[in-house]
């Protein structure tokens, strides 16, 4: 099974819809991507004791929202998931309000329990391709490991252009598909950034901390699996949660795939 099969459009949206419904009570699951491990333990940032269990998924959004101040900012977070991203962007970040859209309404209920009580944090439901929202309303757009599911990856660049700023960012890291060759890929993803409006983008290849990343947290994530799943499909979500044994990790460990980080900047 390979991602573009599995991990797509419709049969994506379904899956994230039954793992919203299947697991709408579990709380202290927050977060769905691959983590991120510094290569140095004096970057990693302080975390309150709730959120450390998470610690590698909540870096990746560290990573890649602190590249800009957001203090006082409004932020979306696109592809939200289980709102774990979006959450501790708001806490731990200091944007004055973040919006959180998922596709899945599942995730967005859950998402909307668990943030209740948080002011100036909120979800909704919405399509990347559409996104429902006035053009120029956010100084910034996050969107984290998940626009490998969406059918068109440049309309969602066009759209999160519209809804930036002059002047705002986007925030964003996700990875080349498995087979591809990456110098075309990121060739090609630049390419559709700059159509879209883009200027000053920055890219940077974190496949060494992602790996890293999923070293440190695989037998948290092996636990939660057998523990969570049905044993029918634990093979299934390993592979999804990039355990050790799963072909997504050995292409991340051997090179067949390569995770980069981008900020673009809307001009103006």
């Amino acid at each position: 099974m390979r991602e573009r099969k599995v991990f797509f459009g419709k049969r994506a949206k379904y899956m994230y819809e039954f793992l919203g419904w299947a697991f709408k009570n579990a709380d202290d699951w927050r977060f769905m991507n691959y983590g991120f491990a510094y290569e140095n333990q004096a970057d990693n940032p302080e975390l309150l004791p709730e959120d450390e269990v998470e610690r590698y998924c909540a870096q990746l959004y560290h990573a890649v929202a602190s590249q800009i101040d957001l203090t006082g900012k409004k932020l979306l977070d696109v592809g939200t998931g289980r709102g774990g991203g979006s959450s501790y962007m708001h806490r731990y970040l200091n944007p004055r309000e973040t919006v959180g859209m998922d596709f899945a309404s599942t995730a967005v209920a859950i998402c909307q329990k668990n943030s209740a009580g948080i002011d100036g944090l909120s979800y909704q439901q919405g399509n990347a391709m559409e996104m429902p929202f006035k053009e120029g309303e956010f100084d910034a757009v996050t969107n984290v490991e998940s626009s490998h599911c969406y059918p068109d990856r440049a309309q969602f660049f066009r759209e999160v252009v519209r809804v930036l700023k002059p002047g705002g960012s986007f925030l964003y890291t996700d990875f080349t598909p498995s087979g591809s060759d990456a110098s075309e890929e990121m060739t090609l993803w630049m390419e559709e950034l700059q159509a879209a409006g883009f200027e000053n983008i920055t890219s940077t290849n974190i496949t060494r901390n992602v790996v890293k990343g999923l070293d440190a947290d695989d037998a948290r994530r092996v636990e939660q699996i057998n523990t969570r799943f049905p044993f029918f499909l634990c093979r299934f979500a390993r592979l999804w949660a990039g355990t050790k044994e799963s072909w997504i990790y050995d292409d991340f460990a051997n090179g067949r795939r390569e995770y980069v980080i981008f900020h673009g900047v809307k001009p103006g």
